[in-house]
């Protein structure tokens, strides 16, 4: 595998917003299209413990995790912990 490489996950019709499970390369990924339509791929783990956000919820421009609610921008970065209250 090469990593600094571009991989088709998904054709266009099937980018919705609704998260979708792809795997490839011997890894799970989810998939998706944030609030703006902007087409978003991630690693199909929750990193706070460990479910499947294709599981979850687009909310706005992040994905949301089905379990506890972590909510993660297209970029992987945890926007919002509810439990927190942040």
């Amino acid at each position: 595998m090469y990593i600094n490489f571009w991989y088709p996950m998904a054709t266009t019709a099937e980018l919705t917003d609704q998260p979708r499970k792809v795997r490839a390369l011997g890894q799970d990924f989810v998939v998706f299209r944030d609030s703006q339509g902007k087409a978003r791929c991630l690693a199909n783990t929750c990193t706070h413990r460990g479910g499947s956000l294709a599981g979850g919820k687009i909310k706005g421009d992040c994905i949301q995790c089905p379990y506890h609610g972590w909510q993660f921008n297209g970029e992987g970065e945890c926007q919002k912990i509810p439990s927190l209250g942040s």
